[in-house]
């Protein structure tokens, strides 16, 4: 129970994804990337609160999608990526759990 316990593990109230959805797709309106870059960070104090609140590592805004890790680990951590078309995720299909809302969950893959 104490390994299981110790790996983060995604959040599966629908109101909460939602609002993450919510959050990300304004982000993704306001943080657009130029066809060169291929991601920019967004600053910790600009975290809407939502997001805030899954006490994430990193938030960046990738071409079509945001990037949520909550515990960053050498094969991609665990964390949470919001797109509205699913190839534009950064790891495998596989590797992706589909929360709803177009909140996507991952484990190390």
């Amino acid at each position: 129970m104490a390994v299981y316990c110790s790996f983060p593990h995604p959040i599966r109230d629908q109101v909460r994804l939602e609002a993450i959805a919510a959050e990300s797709r304004h982000l993704l309106a306001i943080y657009p990337l130029r066809p060169t870059d291929h991601s920019q960070p967004i600053p910790h104090d600009k975290w809407p609160v939502t997001i805030a609140e899954l006490k994430p590592y990193s938030v960046f805004v990738r071409h079509g999608m945001i990037d949520i890790t909550t515990k960053p680990f050498f094969d991609g951590g665990w964390g949470y990526g919001f797109t509205s078309d699913r190839r534009n995720l950064t790891m495998l299909d596989e590797c992706w759990s589909d929360l709803g809302h177009n909140v996507y969950w991952h484990g190390p893959c």
